[in-house]
């Protein structure tokens, strides 16, 4: 028995388990990065479309990396009209606990003329690591 121990202390302190304990160390590290955020605010400001991105996780989040897209809906009778923007983002990297506002630029490039007709609002959909939250872009 006392063989065994010793043999089991040379591989330890020989690094033989090091792939082990790096996978493990690795595993934990993965397991708790959380992506979390919320967009408190959507607003038009001179011709151009911003979001505030609050990031609540602690993984840093790319805003040019987002995924986001908007749905147009008649503002009378709250009726997606099947028009849907791709949009995306002008703003670099939002760290943990921060708040960033970010610029969107949105294909067709009729939705802010839209939204200046007051008869549309518009759903946006921000997808990052798999995570999606959305926001309302109200009628002007």
């Amino acid at each position: 028995m006392t063989v065994a121990i010793a043999g089991l202390m040379y591989a330890w302190l020989s690094g033989m388990f090091s792939s082990l304990t790096t996978s493990t160390s690795q595993q934990v590290i993965q397991a708790t990065q959380l992506t979390s955020f919320n967009v408190p605010k959507m607003f038009i400001s001179n011709g151009n479309i911003y979001a505030i991105i609050y990031n609540n996780g602690n993984v840093p989040i790319n805003a040019n990396n987002m995924t986001i897209t908007a749905q147009e809906f008649w503002a009378s009778n709250n009726t997606y009209d099947g028009i849907t923007y791709v949009c995306s983002a002008s703003s670099g990297i939002i760290t943990s606990g921060q708040q960033s506002t970010i610029t969107l630029s949105c294909n067709p490039t009729s939705l802010v003329t839209n939204w200046n007709s007051g008869i549309y609002y518009y759903l946006f959909t921000f997808v990052y690591n798999g995570v999606s939250v959305q926001a309302t872009l109200p009628p002007s």
